[in-house]
């Protein structure tokens, strides 16, 4: 895999649903087929906060060539608004290898109801 793409993702509301396509392609540009490989999303202050201080890490099991990591509104309602630090992890489905494929920042912003439903 290739080093990391860097990208800002479209802020979103606190307490909304936010959804995060993944498409899985080579370095030949062609979709891959990771099925069974895990894809980890991980939501930080700060790229040095320890990783047992994450505000939010979600994880799947990855089927076929795309992926959307979705974010419950229960998942962010709590959040401090903040322009967070966030990363995308695939591991092989044996746990040999760790790929950080995507890293960058999301801003979550207040919004006028804080109240679920």
């Amino acid at each position: 895999m290739a080093m990391p793409t860097e990208k800002q993702l479209p802020a979103f509301l606190r307490g909304d649903s936010y959804a995060i396509p993944i498409a899985f392609e080579g370095d030949d540009g062609q979709l891959q087929d990771l099925t069974g490989w895990t894809l980890i999303f991980t939501l930080k202050f700060h790229r040095m906060q320890p990783d047992d201080d994450a505000v939010l890490q979600k994880r799947m099991t990855v089927s076929g060539t795309t992926a959307v990591i979705y974010l419950a509104p229960e998942d962010t309602n709590e959040l401090t608004p903040y322009r967070y630090e966030y990363d995308l992890q695939l591991i092989t489905p044996d746990g040999s290898a760790v790929s950080t494929i995507a890293i960058g920042k999301v801003e979550i912003q207040s919004g006028v109801t804080h109240a679920l439903g």
